[in-house]
């Protein structure tokens, strides 16, 4: 069951990233010299805010999830994330989360025309229900020139007595901060 379940969202990521308007209202802002264009992704500092929604899965029960938080990133691929997740199935209702993560793109930003597919994981402290690993997978699309909004299916897998699931599809939304 959890196997499906897991398999329905990232179909769900994939179709929204697909179907995610080609078009802009307005003519965009000319990215910075030997920039491709990538919005938030073209600094080399990015904040944000990110909020989701999913399942939370453990072998005692399967219960849906929210998720919000706010990121920061000191270099270009390394992100910290604070925030709040629940309700989950063992230990809290919901749990404050602080997470350090890699986010690798998938394919050179220089071929990236219409946005940036990204690898995303790293290491998650859930400060009520343990320790998790967090991976997925992530489409960056530029909105501007210092904007950019992120659409994510993220699993963060929490190694606690019983283990737990915590799949969430996250809008995260990045702005470009200035050195």
């Amino acid at each position: 069951m959890k196997a499906k379940m897991v398999q329905e969202i990232f179909v769900a990521f994939f179709l929204t990233a697909a179907a995610f308007p080609q078009t802009q209202a307005s003519p965009p802002a000319k990215p910075a010299p030997g920039s491709a264009g990538h919005g938030a992704y073209d600094w080399f500092y990015r904040a944000g805010v990110t909020c989701g929604a999913g399942a939370s899965e453990s072998s005692t029960s399967v219960k849906p999830t929210v998720q919000c938080g706010g990121i920061i990133t000191f270099l270009p691929i390394f992100n910290l994330e604070a925030g709040v997740m629940g309700p989950q199935p063992n230990r809290s209702s919901v749990s404050g989360y602080l997470s350090t993560d890699l986010v690798l793109p998938l394919i050179p930003p220089s071929k990236a025309k219409r946005g940036l597919p990204l690898f995303t994981g790293g290491y998650t402290r859930m400060f009520e229900a343990g320790n998790a690993l967090d991976y997925g997978l992530a489409f960056a699309r530029p909105v501007d020139s210092s904007h950019s909004i992120q659409f994510e299916v993220r699993d963060y897998w929490v190694n606690a007595n019983p283990n737990q699931h915590n799949v969430v599809f996250r809008v995260v939304w990045l702005i470009g901060v200035p050195d």
